[in-house]
């Protein structure tokens, strides 16, 4: 049994159980490294709301609160549809008669527009600096006292956040659309909605709209600021909302309908030790290494990725690698793949220089992962293809050296160094522009 507070100020117990709580997030595949509404990403199922309850739940909290109240007053429901069901009820809507008639009064208008339209299916999406959501599922039903439905209304929500990884604050975008209606609605019809933010987050509470009027075809929309008040951990803020329909004169019979998924970490100074900003922690981006760059360098590790068991941060066969934050461990997990006692320079190889994969800024490290000697890893050498004085394309790819089982825990290879260290110098990059903290997971691409 549920206790809840009608909007004309009366309590009611009725077995209807409240909209979709946060669920659990299912991590996202990866995408590019540059945010962009192309690249985005979909949460799992997980990232969709629940049914939440239905016409039945409305009907019979409408005749508990008959009894229990004794009123003839009109009630209302507000619930959430099945994208299929919303589908219908939109085509419903649009051809039930003319505008102005008995059945219908306005045929549909356009959903509102942000990163996600052309997803408009309920779900989050994120890069890493954005998170969006476009629901055109709610609806709003409108009864007189003996629960005869005088009309309904098809709304759909729209959420962004916008943020920086060199700010601790960013900003919201929430929209919400009056789609169509079917019958007589209150004249007086309103909106409210509040956003939650969790832990260090301010403000705690925002409310963008309390009984904001609305009608047929129009979209309210309103933008804010959030902020994280920064600590000494990684603060990993959840956002709840709440959404409530309905009128003064109605009563409202269930609960507003509830949802999260939207999740922000920021940290000051702790991914990078020169300013604070926030990132859409369960987006995994993607490191991209074009080859015309980085020549025989990113040829190995493709390599790597297709020939060895551990297929390192290729995405649809291995695992992500993670970030490895820890200067000392690095430079001990470069020492015992590369150490001056453990590599010998080929003079065939321009500048040579020893370079390993997976990278020792990673978890994925062959020294952490059971390799004590750089020769246990699978051998490879860069091959010359021209003397043009551009490295990339002078040393574009490589040729293993001995033997490979295919089960080596890493590659290492004789590559010109500049190649080397350029990529190794965008790998630092990557972690700045994307704020990976430590442990953090990341895919890997090779491209021409």
């Amino acid at each position: 049994m549920a206790t809840f507070t009608l909007l004309a100020g009366m309590t009611v117990q009725t077995t209807a159980s409240a909209a979709d709580a946060p669920e659990q997030l299912t991590a996202p595949s990866a995408s590019d490294v540059v945010s962009s509404a192309l690249n985005k990403e979909r949460l799992g199922r997980s990232g969709l709301r629940s049914a939440g309850p239905g016409e039945e739940d409305c009907k019979k909290a409408g005749e508990q609160a008959a009894r229990t109240v004794g009123t003839s007053r009109p009630f209302s429901c507000l619930t959430l549809l099945s994208p299929a069901e919303g589908k219908a009820a939109l085509l419903k809507s649009k051809d039930a008669g003319p505008e102005g008639s008995s059945e219908a009064a306005m045929a549909a208008v356009g959903l509102p527009v942000n990163e996600c339209t052309g997803d408009e299916d309920g779900s989050w999406y994120a890069t890493r600096t954005m998170q969006c959501q476009i629901y055109p599922d709610v609806q709003y039903t409108y009864r007189d006292g003996d629960g005869k439905v005088l009309g309904t209304a098809l709304f759909a929500t729209a959420q962004q956040l916008d943020l920086s990884t060199s700010s601790l604050s960013w900003t919201e975008t929430d929209q919400i659309t009056m789609l169509s209606s079917t019958g007589t609605l209150p004249s007086n019809l309103g909106v409210s909605w509040t956003t939650n933010c969790s832990a260090t987050c301010t403000p705690k509470i925002t409310k963008p709209w309390a009984l904001a009027s609305i009608r047929v075809g129009q979209n309210l929309k309103t933008t804010y600021t959030l902020t994280d008040q920064s600590s000494a951990v990684y603060d990993y803020i959840d956002l709840d909302y709440e959404l409530a329909i309905g009128a003064p004169d109605a009563i409202a019979l269930l609960p507003p309908i509830k949802w999260g998924g939207a999740e922000v970490r920021c940290d000051n100074k702790i991914s990078l030790p020169n300013n604070g900003g926030c990132v859409v922690p369960w987006y995994t981006p993607t490191l991209r290494l074009p080859r015309s760059q980085y020549g025989s360098s990113a040829d190995m590790i493709e390599w790597a990725q297709h020939n060895l068991s551990g297929h390192w941060g290729l995405r649809g066969t291995g695992q992500p690698l993670r970030r490895l934050k820890g200067d000392s461990q690095q430079a001990g997990n470069r020492n015992i793949i590369c150490g001056t006692t453990k590599f010998t320079k080929d003079p065939n190889v321009q500048d040579d220089s020893c370079d390993e994969f997976p990278f020792a800024g990673t978890y994925e490290s062959g020294a952490l992962n059971g390799v004590t000697h750089g020769n246990d890893c699978a051998q490879v050498t860069a091959v010359r293809a021209g003397s043009t004085g551009d490295l990339a394309l002078d040393w574009p790819t490589v040729t293993t050296v001995g033997s490979v089982t295919g089960t080596e825990k890493c590659v290492r290879g004789h590559i010109p160094r500049s190649l080397n260290t350029d990529l190794g110098g965008t790998y630092g990059g990557f972690v700045v522009s994307m704020r990976l903290a430590d442990n953090d997971p990341f895919w890997l691409s090779i491209t021409f």
